[in-house]
């Protein structure tokens, strides 16, 4: 719970938009964990947080905030640069991120105050400049989930 949350708000932080804590984005973990995740992908996410919370040395709810930020972000950047294998604290760090952002631009505040939305669109307009079409934010868009 509070581990999630602390790394959730590390990856989407509120600045002057709502972040993954005021999108509820660890509640949508826990229920992605619970409902839709199979034993054998709750084990490889629990295996990889358990290295992830020992991977600095000290867990990471004993760090400082810019403790916490330096070491998701060389764990995250050492998964970019070299892979990562399965319950290591790099892959924890990516399935986290990941759910974090699935959950972030699936709920209200990810749609309608980060991304562009239209309930109700008005005329198409092709071809304009795109500081005409929303300032340059991508359109919140209904897609299919895929795990």
């Amino acid at each position: 719970g509070d581990l999630i949350a602390a790394v959730v708000d590390i990856i989407i932080p509120r600045t002057d938009t709502p972040g993954a804590l005021d999108a509820g984005v660890p509640r949508f973990i826990e229920q992605m964990f619970k409902d839709v995740y199979s034993p054998v992908e709750q084990k490889r996410y629990l295996d990889a947080l358990a290295a992830f919370d020992h991977a600095g040395g000290t867990p990471l709810l004993q760090l400082d905030a810019t403790q916490r930020k330096a070491l998701v972000s060389r764990l995250h950047g050492e998964a970019i640069a070299s892979g990562v294998r399965p319950a290591s604290a790099q892959a924890f760090v990516l399935m986290t991120k990941k759910l974090a952002m699935l959950g972030f631009f699936m709920s209200e505040p990810g749609c309608t105050q980060v991304l562009q939305y239209v309930a109700i669109p008005g005329s198409y307009q092709a071809d304009i400049p795109l500081s005409k079409a929303g300032n340059g934010h991508a359109w919140a868009v209904e897609t299919v989930l895929r795990l």
